[in-house]
């Protein structure tokens, strides 16, 4: 569900990106922050679970059983512990050097944005693919988390937004970079770009992202200028950003090759790869009031196929 998506991207980006915020930037960020963006991931991918397992009519009983049978279910283990640890050294630290507290979260923080770049689209694909998820993730978090810290920073200062400037640029560089690769990737064609809901969704992405670009630059421009409405300002960016989320969160529960037309999809949970195998669909009478579509990846299906014939027997 795009809902579910988009809480977890939040929860991504306040677990990731605020600590990392608070290390370049040197302003203090709340512990409540990345605490509310674990939970937040927690409970997403723990609904995502449940609405998969639901559709596939099976019960509480196989969560153990789809969590390590399936790549996504991996996948949300390796990011869950990883933000764990990410928590827990973030809640230990003593920086007593520049670099102390990033080494500290460094092996949460890389567990953390593996774990979410095999969940989505990132899914099944190959080795290559899933890296330029995991760094597009990253180069979000830090972006949209930056601006989520210097939001909430008392007192707000000029020179945490100075040093705010390279990471927000190598940030979109990032995202600019890993998003022509994975656009070209999903939408080999340039009739796709207009032509599927992914790509339709993906070009309002685009819009909002340059929204934000532009809302960044006025940000900038009053720092330098001591305007007051400089809180006002980063609050606007922030929740330009927060949209983008929220169309991420549309995007990764989006076939890349689903064409616009009349169907019953809403609702669904899709878990989207480099080939999509159908495992699920009901008969022509439940169709009539509700047709459900489960995709996962190929390498995924006999774990699921095995995990419905427990069910049924």
């Amino acid at each position: 569900m795009p809902l579910l998506a988009a809480l977890a991207f939040l929860g991504l980006t306040l677990l990731l990106g605020t600590p990392l915020a608070q290390v370049v930037l040197r302003t203090p960020v709340r512990l409540r922050v990345p605490a509310l963006g674990l939970a937040l991931l927690t409970a997403a991918w723990t609904a995502q679970v449940a609405v998969t397992l639901g559709t596939l009519g099976l019960s509480a009983a196989d969560v153990p059983a789809f969590l390590t049978d399936t790549g996504t279910g991996r996948a949300m283990l390796t990011g869950l512990l990883g933000g764990t640890l990410l928590l827990a050294a973030r809640v230990s630290l003593t920086p007593l050097l520049p670099l102390g507290p990033a080494l500290a979260m460094l092996p949460g923080a890389l567990l953390l944005v593996w774990g979410a770049s095999g969940v989505g689209h990132g899914a099944g694909h190959t080795l290559e693919i899933r890296a330029l998820h995991a760094l597009h993730l990253t180069a979000m978090s830090a972006w949209v988390g930056g601006v989520i810290a210097l939001t909430l920073a008392r007192p707000l200062a000029a020179r945490a937004a100075a040093r705010f400037t390279p990471l927000a640029t190598g940030s979109l560089a990032a995202l600019a970079v890993t998003g022509l690769l994975l656009g070209s990737e999903h939408l080999p064609t340039p009739a796709e770009w207009t032509g599927t809901r992914y790509g339709q969704t993906l070009l309002v992405k685009l819009i909002l992202v340059t929204l934000a670009v532009g809302a960044a630059a006025l940000v900038r421009r009053a720092f330098a200028r001591q305007d007051r409405r400089v809180r006002l300002l980063l609050a606007r960016e922030a929740v330009l950003l927060l949209a983008v989320l929220g169309v991420t969160g549309v995007l990764s529960t989006t076939d890349p090759h689903d064409h616009p037309g009349p169907d019953h999809s809403q609702g669904q949970f899709h878990l989207p790869a480099a080939r999509h195998a159908h495992i699920v669909q009901r008969s022509a009478s439940q169709q009539n009031s509700e047709s459900v579509r489960e995709t996962l990846p190929t390498s995924e299906l006999s774990g699921l196929a095995e995990l419905r014939s427990r069910a049924s027997t």
